[in-house]
Parts: C-alpha cells; sequence; structure tokens
C-alpha cells in the first residue's frame, strides 16, 4: 500500500492542531409533552399576533402593547409589573411570573422580548404593514419576525405553563422590554441599572437573537441556530467641515469630498475573513450535514491550509461573511447644501456602523479609524460602544434548545451561533446571565431578508413550530 506525500503531509499538519469537536452534547429528555394542543390554541396565537402588529409601537408607544399583554394575563390570573423610567412614561417595560410549587435553588429563566419595532413605509408594502393581514397561510405586518411573532408564542407558552399545572422547580419570568430597537436605554440597560433586585434568583434568558433555517447556508440542510454569542458595536458620527463653494469651480479639500475619500478608506480597511474560536463550532455542525471532503474542512476549521477553502462560499454569503469579519456599513448621510446643485455644502456628516468579532476592543479599533480621519481632516466620534460578548455552550438551556429543537424536526442540526447584530442578551450577560437567541422557526434565505425590511411576514405553520418548541423548552427545563 503506498500513502501520498500530500496525505502524509496533512497528516503531519493535523498533528500540529487539536481537533475541533462537536459542541452539542446528547443530553437527556423527558419524554416529550403533548399538554399543548395546537389545533385548540392556533386560533389564540393567531389573535394575539395581529393584534400586536396592529398596535404601532415604532421606536415608542411600548406602553399600549404592554398593557395588552397584561390584560391577556390578568384574564389568567397571572400579575404584572409594568416599568418605565421616570419621564418616559409611553417606553414600558412588563415583568410576569410564575413561581415554582416548592422553593428551589435552582437559577430561574427568563423568556425575554421587545415591544418596539421599526419603521415601515406603508407604500413600499404589498400589505399594509400595521394590518395584521392574514393571508395564504401568512401573517403579514411589521415585527412578525423581529419580534411580535416570538411574543406571541412566548405568551402562548407561558400561559399554557400555568394552565396545564405543569410542576414547576424554577421561576419563570416573562419579560418584555423596551427600546431595543434604538440602543435599550429605556428598557434592559435601566432595569439593570435601576431595577437589578427584579433578576435575583435568575440564571438564564431565552430570547430572540437567530431563528432557524432551511436551505439556507448547505442545500437541503435545517439547522437551528442558536445565538450564544454576540459581535461587539462601535457607533461613529462623522462630520467634515470647510469653506462653502461653489460647485463650477470645487477646491481638492471640500467637505463632501474629503468624507467621501474616508468613507471609502475605512470601507476597504480590516476586510480579513477571520474564523475564530467563536464560530469554529457552527461550521462544525454545518460539516455533520454535509458530503466529504467539504465535511472534512468545515469541521477542522481551525487549521489554516484547510479554513482558506472557505474563504470563497463565506465571501458569497452575507450571513456567513457577517459573522466571520468586522464589517462598517455607511447608515447616514446629509449634507446642507440646500435644494440647487451648484453649492458645495460647508458641513458634510456621515454615520458608521461597525461591528467587531470577539477579541476586538470598541475602543482600540476607534483609534484606528481616527487615524484614518486624520489625513482626510474629518472629525470622528464615538455614539455607542458595546464590547462583544458569549455565554457558555455546555449550560443546560443551551444544551436543551439544541435537543429539544432537534428532537422536534427529525435530520436537523442546531449550531451555536454568533449573531452580527446587537440583542438584550448582551445586557444581561454582563450580570452574568447565561443568555442564548433563539427564535424557533425554519425561515428560508428569501424570508430571512424580509427582518428590517418590507413585506415582513411570519407562516402560521412557523408560529405553531416556535410555540411548541418553546413550550417544550419550559416543560424539559422545569
Amino acid at each position: 500500500m503506498f500513502v501520498s506525500r500530500s496525505f502524509l503531509f496533512l497528516c503531519s499538519v493535523l498533528f500540529f492542531f487539536q481537533c475541533v469537536t462537536s459542541p452539542i452534547k446528547n443530553t437527556p429528555l423527558k419524554e416529550e409533552n403533548h399538554i399543548l394542543s395546537w389545533d385548540k390554541r392556533e386560533a389564540e396565537a393567531v389573535k394575539i399576533l395581529t393584534d400586536l402588529i396592529r398596535i404601532k409601537s415604532v421606536r415608542g408607544n411600548e406602553k399600549q402593547v404592554a398593557e395588552y399583554i397584561r390584560s391577556i394575563f390578568e384574564k389568567e390570573g397571572i400579575k404584572t409589573k409594568l416599568i418605565s423610567e421616570p419621564g418616559f412614561p409611553d417606553r414600558v417595560n412588563l415583568i410576569a411570573e410564575l413561581e415554582p410549587n416548592v422553593p428551589s435553588s435552582e437559577k430561574g429563566l427568563i423568556l425575554g422580548n421587545h415591544l418596539d419595532v421599526v419603521e415601515a413605509d406603508p407604500k413600499e408594502w404589498a400589505e399594509d404593514p400595521f394590518a395584521g393581514t392574514i393571508k395564504e397561510g401568512r401573517i403579514h405586518g411589521r415585527g412578525t419576525l423581529d419580534c411580535k411573532g416570538l411574543i406571541a408564542m412566548q405568551i402562548i407558552s407561558f400561559l399554557e405553563l400555568k394552565r396545564s399545572a405543569v410542576p414547576l422547580k424554577r421561576k419563570i419570568m416573562f419579560l418584555s422590554m423596551a427600546d431595543e430597537e434604538s440602543g435599550s436605554e429605556r428598557g434592559a440597560r435601566f432595569l439593570l441599572k435601576v431595577h437589578p433586585e427584579l433578576f435575583k434568583g435568575y440564571g438564564y434568558m431565552l430570547n430572540e437573537g437567530s431563528f432557524g433555517t432551511k436551505d439556507v447556508a448547505i442545500p437541503g440542510s435545517t439547522i437551528f441556530n442558536i445565538q450564544y454569542a454576540e459581535k461587539g458595536n462601535l457607533w461613529l458620527n462623522v462630520r467634515a467641515k470647510g469653506d462653502q463653494g461653489h460647485g463650477s469651480t470645487p477646491s481638492q479639500n471640500y467637505p463632501s469630498l474629503r468624507l467621501l475619500k474616508f468613507l471609502t478608506e475605512v470601507l476597504e480597511y480590516d476586510t480579513d475573513i477571520r474564523i475564530s474560536e467563536e464560530t469554529q463550532g457552527f461550521f462544525y455542525q454545518l460539516g455533520t450535514i454535509s458530503r466529504f471532503p467539504n465535511s472534512f474542512i468545515l469541521k477542522n476549521s481551525n487549521i489554516p491550509i484547510l479554513r482558506r477553502l472557505l474563504y470563497g462560499p463565506i465571501r458569497s454569503s452575507r450571513q456567513l461573511s457577517a459573522i466571520t469579519r468586522n464589517t462598517k456599513a455607511v447608515s447616514g448621510l446629509k449634507t446642507e447644501e440646500g435644494k440647487g446643485h451648484n453649492v458645495l455644502s460647508s458641513l458634510a456628516e456621515a454615520k458608521l456602523d461597525v461591528r467587531l468579532l470577539p477579541g476586538f476592543d470598541p475602543l482600540e479599533y476607534l483609534k484606528e479609524i481616527q487615524r484614518i480621519a486624520e489625513k482626510y481632516e474629518v472629525e470622528v466620534e464615538p455614539a455607542s460602544t458595546v464590547n462583544s460578548d458569549k455565554s457558555k455552550l455546555d449550560s443546560i438551556l443551551f444544551q436543551t434548545i439544541a435537543s429539544v429543537a432537534t428532537r422536534k424536526i427529525p435530520g436537523s442540526v442546531a449550531a451555536p451561533f454568533i449573531s452580527p447584530g446587537k440583542t438584550d442578551n448582551a445586557y444581561f450577560r454582563q450580570i452574568g446571565m447565561e443568555c442564548y437567541g433563539l427564535i424557533p422557526v425554519l425561515l428560508n434565505e428569501k424570508e430571512l431578508t424580509m427582518l428590517h425590511a418590507k413585506n415582513e411576514s411570519i407562516s402560521v405553520e412557523n408560529l405553531k413550530l416556535g410555540t411548541q418548541i418553546l413550550f417544550e423548552i419550559l416543560y424539559q427545563m422545569n
């Protein structure tokens, strides 16, 4: 038998690298609970979601949504608290709790969500974004995916836990927060700073942060992407100042031009792909549902010679690119030239949204961007900085989520996921809570593009699936 030199070389390379192993353990589960009857609860869940959509809580007006949820809970005998920061009476947070049957030392579990949504222009939508239209098995409207659909699933799961009298060994909190879409100042940050006592005895949170996907990363795949980590935020305000001028006789250094040159260089700065420790588990799980040789490459993404083979597919995927690179996006541009075309504005401004992988300090990264800015006489100031964060992969909640979801959908896999975007999980991780993000539905590529975009909708079938998985997670955790 002859052994090729390339094979021997590969073996020698593998010798120097520790093999990546699956982050998903074989967690034993109780027999599946069939208390939750979807046939009985479908109309209730659909009504709750359509009612929530019709309350226009665009970066505000959370109070009306919270009062609607409170009315549901109070009919079931569940007490609620509405809490808002002084001076902001409409930016309300809602808390409801179910207590264990007997005193317990087990850490409590929070079902987290947020009440606000982003803007929606009805002229761009096929259906009114605030009408809650049901058409061809889908519920249409702003928030169906982010995240009023999750709220409806959590409400039904929370109510069913009480209705069915499942013995609880840990307390369960339903937590609806304000202001998530604009930085969480009136929501998670306010609650943790002013009312930390509310979370005493709680150790886990299940919130938004990712979705299950179908036919997205790999054709034919079904993957539950469980968010356990988040990239850091660096939001920047950028300004270029100078003298106003005439468009017919431009100088070589007017503000709009300097700003344009600066933005061009920043966008081209640090575009390397990095498969870090935080993403190796994700690629390993993709390898478990891939054919050789892709399976071998994906499972060994920590090896540089193999890692490079993934760069092409990563660059062609917006989602994969976002979790393996430090990204920069121009999220706003403004000048004060007036209505004409012949005035060179004395002030040009921009907003930059920078998302950083674990291991990058936002303030140190800011210094590099400011170094580039000096060349173009541009001012750069931070609007918000949040470090990257992560939770454990071996916690009982993470492993339970993975086991419940994959048992529900045979042939599916669960994968640890680092979120490109920020959620309220980041702030609760800062107090030592193990937080995970999953809206347990199965979305295709087209549905994923609906987030913060036009024609957002969710299928009734996905509403059913998400509700059943969430209830089963609660049941298994008790």
